[in-house]
């Protein structure tokens, strides 16, 4: 790998969100919102399974980043609390590492006025970070007159290979019957300890999200060339974690059985930042949403001389409404109470 290449891979990993002690972010936040707030998985009490599969490739470069996750969530309505379950995948080949973090998470539902609500969650997670050394290049390996790679090195290694740990949280959210809702969380609580070196300390920083969004009825008279449920929707989310921050602004038009949107992404490290743009869509089949999103960079390969690009794609089973409770009607508080 050259210096240019090495770089560009720790700028993204920083400011995507991927690097091995950072948060993971997906695009698909404003359909799947127990991604980044776990209380959401008991919005409406239904239950509810989805996936969401991300590719995130280096132009110029065979590296390509791997996410991937999937959750279930059940509603115990006579309890007023839901259970949900899920699980969150990360690889980079090009690196040896994966990661994985499977996550319980408890919901508790109460009824704060006639028309709000407030959500609660718990969550405890188990984590486990793997890291090929093999697949690591070490100083001594690189000729520095032909730039020819060796095979061996005589570099130490003074690391495990795979590091295990527990991970808690708690999140809550309150939203209405009509059209807005407000979160926030907050993650690793326990600060777990990620070092693959026993000697050194290298723990999860605190992760806090804060959430809002608005629902408008765009043609509530259903008059004009609209069909007759439309809706738009703004979902907006900052992020902090440690030296890093991030701004997540979504704009979805919901319209009958079909959505599409764009999201702006901004994410800062100490003073450099990188903003992403995206473009995403969606149609819903009966019980079921499948969708795509794609980002890319608009000023890193200002920063790093390389362009990336991530791709996602998700899909998801509302196992509640019927198809004739949907009929074209997708708003995401249709149906409240």
């Amino acid at each position: 790998m050259t210096k240019k290449i090495i770089y560009s891979i720790l700028i993204i990993l920083y400011f995507s969100g991927l690097s091995f002690g950072q948060e993971r972010i997906y695009s698909h936040q404003n359909k799947i919102l127990g991604s980044l707030n776990p209380s959401f998985y008991s919005f409406n009490q239904t239950p509810l399974a989805g996936v969401i599969y991300g590719s995130q490739q280096i132009q110029n470069n065979d590296s390509n980043i791997a996410s991937s996750f999937a959750f279930a969530t059940v509603p115990f309505e006579d309890y007023n609390f839901s259970l949900a379950l899920d699980l969150n995948l990360f690889k980079i080949e090009s690196l040896g590492y994966s990661a994985s973090q499977i996550n319980l998470h408890y919901i508790y539902n109460t009824n704060l006025t006639r028309n709000w609500k407030l959500n609660t969650s718990f969550s405890a997670g188990y984590g486990n970070n793997k890291l090929d050394f093999n697949s690591l290049l070490f100083g001594d390996q690189i000729d520095v007159l032909t730039g020819d790679i060796s095979s061996f090195s005589i570099d130490p290694v003074n690391a495990n290979d795979k590091v295990s740990y527990f991970d808690f949280g708690v999140g809550a959210h309150a939203h209405n019957s009509e059209n807005m809702y407000f979160g926030f969380n907050l993650k690793h609580l326990n600060q777990p300890d990620i070092s693959f070196n026993s000697e050194n300390n290298d723990q999860k920083e605190l992760f806090l999200s804060l959430q809002g969004a608005y629902e408008m009825d765009i043609n509530r008279y259903q008059q004009g060339f609209l069909p007759e449920n439309s809706f738009l929707l703004f979902h907006n989310s900052i992020s902090k974690q440690a030296k890093k921050f991030r701004a997540d602004f979504y704009q979805e038009a919901i319209l009958d059985n079909f959505s599409i949107g764009i999201n702006q992404h901004i994410n800062n490290y100490e003073g450099v930042s990188l903003t992403t743009f995206g473009v995403a869509g969606s149609v819903f089949i009966e019980q079921m949403e499948i969708g795509a999103n794609y980002t890319f960079e608009m000023s890193s390969k200002q920063l790093t001389g390389v362009a990336y690009s991530y791709f996602e794609l998700f899909i998801v089973f509302d196992f509640y409404r019927s198809s004739q409770d949907r009929r074209g009607n997708n708003s995401r508080f249709f149906n409240f109470y």
